[in-house]
């Protein structure tokens, strides 16, 4: 399924033909000693504002947490600009590091780095031509899971998704952006999505303006994204495409979810509690690397 235009922005596309891949960028250093290695890529999804055009930002790197505590640290030779709008395309996913070695132990969760002497470069544009600025906040690290063992050939590979409806936020008073990167990684080779048609009837709001939430576990009730209660793991804007309108929660792991369809998705805003009506509340089960069609009529 092939997303052409965005719902609430007739002129917006995401068929861009993709980014220009960065390729193996390396390493400072490479770490010696050791057999294990790591293929990690990262994709976006979209922000719930539609005008949003850009939101550009300079990465380092990535840092690891280990189990006990430690971090491990891998880094470009010089950080790289990147619009993570470009990485909510299908075709946009983005190679950050490929067979690169890590240092024996247990690796438990995983973060993105960006380049602090080139915060201030960071913005948010819009279709209007107005540019923000965009302040870059830590964030918890995303769950993963693989060891390496000394002297052991091992070598993994994790797709990170970074959910900008999740990350985004806006400060009226200040009139800036600040983005606190919401991240989960799912193992390259075992990647689950969910796709369908939506043909919902909207008593508040449009399906152009509308999202697709899904939950941890069956039965959940669903709820905004506020920092507090049930918070969505994944979140899909619906577009419109052939007159028709279709969703796709991507790069997700195997579990059991709960899914829930707004039509009122593009004002959620992560740091505040809005009421969004949602409708059509469904269980679904997914299996490792499987896409399963499930229309919300």
């Amino acid at each position: 399924m092939a997303f052409m235009q965005r719902s609430a922005s007739p002129q917006f596309s995401l068929a861009r033909g993709g980014i220009a891949r960065l390729g193996v960028l390396g390493l400072l250093a490479l770490l010696a000693g050791c057999e294990g290695e790591v293929t990690m890529d990262l994709g976006t999804e979209l922000p719930a504002d539609p005008n949003i055009t850009q939101v550009v930002a300079d990465i380092r790197g990535l840092e690891f947490t280990k189990s006990g505590g430690g971090t491990e640290t891998m880094e470009f030779r010089g950080s790289e600009q990147v619009d993570l709008i470009d990485l909510a395309d299908d075709n946009g996913v983005l190679r950050l590091f490929t067979s690169e070695q890590l240092s024996e132990g247990t690796y438990t969760g995983v973060r993105l780095l960006f380049d602090e002497d080139r915060a201030d470069d960071a913005f948010v544009s819009t279709f209007a031509g107005t540019q923000f600025p965009l302040n870059l906040a830590d964030s918890a690290p995303a769950s993963l899971s693989f060891q390496i063992e000394d002297n052991e050939s091992s070598s993994e590979s994790f797709t990170l998704l970074l959910d900008l409806r999740k990350s985004l936020s806006f400060d009226e008073d200040t009139d800036e952006y600040t983005l606190t990167p919401t991240l989960r990684a799912v193992e390259s080779s075992e990647m689950s999505r969910i796709e369908g048609n939506v043909s919902v009837t909207c008593l508040s709001g449009t399906l152009e303006r509308g999202a697709v939430y899904l939950f941890q576990n069956s039965d959940v009730t669903p709820d905004d994204i506020d920092g507090a209660g049930v918070e969505p793991f994944a979140t899909s804007p619906i577009f419109t495409v052939g007159g028709g309108f279709v969703y796709a929660l991507r790069y997700l792991p195997a579990g059991s979810y709960t899914m829930a369809v707004t039509c009122i998705g593009n004002d959620d805003e992560p740091l505040t509690d809005e009421d969004l009506l949602f409708r059509n509340v469904v269980n679904v089960d997914v299996d490792d690397g499987e896409t399963i069609t499930r229309n919300l009529p």
